[in-house]
């Protein structure tokens, strides 16, 4: 067991915050309209997020936001400058009878001892990777256990400012996906459109994308967004979203927009995008869950039954093709106790072809909330026996594919969750393996009384790899409430590790219950997040090393 501990900051010039927010069902926000503000942020100061994202390295030195390929690192963020090239000879392998040219102006980390590089016979006047050799960057981003820039720092970490928000935006409206050349990061912070921001592996902010809401570029009535996500078909990069009418009631539809490789969607000659509808409901307004299968060919949509005043016994799924083919109809898949509200909560299409389904029963009282967890053929038919335990309320269950090198189908998946107390006692980020052989959740990491975790999991090359933001809820003496919290990491058999880039603690919005984490390249990783201060909401990341 490991305890995660942060040492409590002070705050100047801490302002009230006042929300106002829309909630159908069970604390459910659909929507919001938000004037917040907080305490000033330490490195806010020369920050410039109307201009893009500035990408700070370690001890707050501001850094081009060039890149390098290398083995899976995204190549759009620039070169190095001065790349080794045909008919530029390297400063070891001198044509001038043996004898070796000045010393370069950086001498720490790889370029150690470098000697300019003759470049057409004359010595290099400023040198560049031609002199210091392959493993120079101008601006590093390889994990590699080298300091490839030569400034002192080995495998530094680094925090970007990517985007300003319109509003604060909570799970469900932001979501993250790696493709081959980018990170694409999906929000939601206007009732009109979805913002599709397209990131370098320095997590730099290289364009922006729209994707308008149906009632923004037809004549159809208004709606609002119950929940989104990213996902990869075999078409290439899409946008799964789902509406209800105003405000928030039935019903309820899913569509799925694909993406070009800029995040954008794609142009109908007459007007209009390429969408396709999965799902329509009369009768439903509950948020729904999306994934798709190993092949990128299938998606399956899984949802509660009834509206927030009448809430549904049921969560019901369905199958449809890349292209909004149905090839399942809705079918019920669990069924709950007349005193008991289901959530669904994960789906995971399994590599021998099931779906995986994870859903958190609500029970009555202080009893907490049962996961339950069953299989599916392709036909959503059940397999095998469905596997329930009881934990705490609000567990969060998450599906975690780690891949063939951690086993069969069924032995490389992780189930992430949380434990929160009810009278004081700490949380837990607890993850289970073996999930229909016995096995139980075991506690990854322990959160000192008063912090929440908000959690992510990734799953990289077979390792399972958590990162969450522990919030702080602090009342004033007049009772406005205000909200901190710090970022962490962990893998297994490791202690936890600190990921805030500021000194103290980060000011946070109530909706602030989320964190995205990605692979950027080899031992590379993204975590994202939201803080809100006086002077707005920014979309934050933290790029990092790890072991």
């Amino acid at each position: 067991m490991t305890e995660v501990v942060f040492a409590s900051a002070s705050h100047a010039n801490v302002c009230r915050m006042n929300a106002r927010h829309v909630r159908w069902g069970a604390g459910l926000v659909v929507w919001v309209w938000v004037v917040a503000c907080g305490s000033s942020d330490p490195k806010k100061e020369g920050a410039t997020p109307d201009s893009g994202t500035e990408v700070v390295e370690d001890g707050g030195a501001t850094r081009d936001s060039g890149t390098v390929e290398d083995g899976g690192v995204l190549p759009d963020a620039g070169t190095d400058a001065g790349s080794v090239e045909d008919g530029g000879t390297d400063a070891g392998s001198e044509e001038d009878g043996g004898t070796q040219g000045p010393p370069c102006e950086k001498s720490l980390g790889v370029c150690a001892g470098a000697k300019r590089a003759l470049v057409d016979g004359v010595y290099e006047p400023v040198c560049t990777a031609r002199s210091y050799g392959q493993d120079y960057e101008a601006v590093e981003t390889r994990c590699d256990g080298l300091d490839n820039d030569c400034d002192g720092v080995t495998d530094p970490s680094g925090w970007s400012r990517i985007a300003e928000l319109a509003e604060p935006i909570p799970d469900g409206f932001v979501s993250s996906l790696r493709t081959d050349d980018a990170v694409l990061v999906s929000v939601i912070d206007s009732p009109d459109e979805a913002r599709v921001l397209r990131l370098d592996s320095l997590l730099t902010l290289r364009g922006s994308s729209s994707v308008p809401m149906p009632w923004t570029r037809t004549e159809s009535a208004g709606g609002l967004v119950r929940t989104s996500r990213l996902v990869r078909t075999v078409d290439g990069p899409a946008l799964y979203y789902a509406t209800v009418a105003t405000p928030g009631v039935p019903p309820l539809r899913g569509y799925l927009v694909p993406l070009d490789a800029e995040g954008g969607p794609h142009p109908l000659p007459g007007g209009g995008i390429v969408e396709y509808p999965l799902l329509e409901r009369a009768s439903d307004e509950s948020a729904s869950r999306v994934a798709v299968d190993t092949e990128g060919n299938r998606l399956a949509v899984a949802w509660r039954t009834g509206t927030g005043g009448a809430p549904g016994h049921e969560v019901m799924g369905t199958v449809t093709d890349a292209r909004g083919e149905v090839l399942v109809a809705p079918k019920v898949l669990f069924t709950s106790a007349m005193d008991i509200t289901p959530r669904p909560s994960s789906l995971l299409w399994l590599r021998n072809g099931e779906l995986l389904v994870a859903i958190s029963d609500e029970l009555p009282g202080l009893a907490g909330n049962r996961v339950r967890l069953r299989r599916f053929d392709a036909d959503l038919d059940p397999v095998g026996e469905e596997r329930s335990f009881t934990t705490s309320e609000e567990p969060l269950p998450r599906l975690v594919e780690l891949g063939e090198v951690a086993g069969t189908p069924l032995e490389s998946v992780a189930l992430v969750l949380r434990s929160r107390a009810t009278s004081g006692g700490p949380s837990r980020i607890q993850v289970m393996r073996g999930l229909f052989e016995g096995g139980e959740p075991q506690t990854w990491a322990e959160l000192p009384s008063g912090q929440v975790p908000w959690f992510s999991a990734l799953a990289d090359d077979g390792a399972l790899r958590l990162g969450w933001l522990a919030k702080v809820t602090e009342p004033d003496e007049g009772g406005t409430v205000h909200y901190w919290g710090r970022l962490w990491t962990q893998e297994l058999g490791l202690e936890p590790t600190e990921r805030t880039w500021q000194s103290g603690s980060l000011p946070l919005h109530v909706f602030a219950q989320w964190v995205l984490m990605e692979k950027l390249g080899p031992h590379n990783v993204g975590l994202f997040y939201m803080t809100s201060s006086e002077e707005g909401h920014f979309l934050e990341a933290i790029r990092y090393c790890t072991q």
